[in-house]
């Protein structure tokens, strides 16, 4: 799978792909957090806030992982690599950071009345292209194996389902 999605050579992707990538490093996806968290408590919804600030506990046990499991990484002799990493290689903690990041604002987005169609429609189309396009960026700059993205899909969603589950108990939450 590596190879055929390496192997694309209309155009090149490099510069798409690391964009993509990009919400995911470790400098920025902190930041996205808080920045994100940041506006939903200065727009009254506090909730929303804590519940995105939650996003750090799955890629902090993402992290842990990854150190039990130390799969290596794709090297030049199998994989064209753009990118270097000391990181272990399962699960890819780009994939669960989107899943559960951009999982969640998508969510908000479809479940809250309160916000305009412009923002649903905007912040749930980059969302969703962002989760779906994610593992092609992963893979096509040789960070991770095609399986190291499908378990970051497997504990991302396993990861936003619990938040989820906590983020609809609520009483007070109305479901439209």
């Amino acid at each position: 799978m590596t190879e055929e999605i390496q192997e694309q050579r209309a155009w090149d992707l490099t510069l798409p792909m690391k964009f993509i990538s990009v919400f995911g490093d470790a400098e920025v996806a902190p930041l996205s957090i808080i920045i994100a968290s940041l506006f939903f408590f200065l727009t009254y919804r506090r909730r929303e806030a804590y519940f995105t600030l939650a996003v750090i506990l799955p890629d902090l046990f993402n992290m842990l992982i990854k150190i039990l499991i130390h799969r290596p990484r794709p090297t030049l002799e199998n994989a064209k690599i753009f990118l270097s990493f000391n990181q272990s290689s399962f699960p890819s903690g780009h994939v669960v950071h989107y899943v559960v990041f951009f999982g969640f604002l998508l969510t908000v987005m479809i479940v809250d009345k309160n916000v305009s169609t412009v923002w649903k429609i905007f912040v749930g189309i980059l969302s969703a292209f962002l989760i779906f396009t994610v593992s092609i960026s992963r893979i096509y700059l040789g960070a991770h194996w095609a399986t190291d993205v499908i378990g970051g899909y497997l504990f991302g969603f396993v990861y936003l389902g619990i938040i989820l589950k906590f983020y609809f108990k609520d009483p007070k939450f109305k479901r439209p």
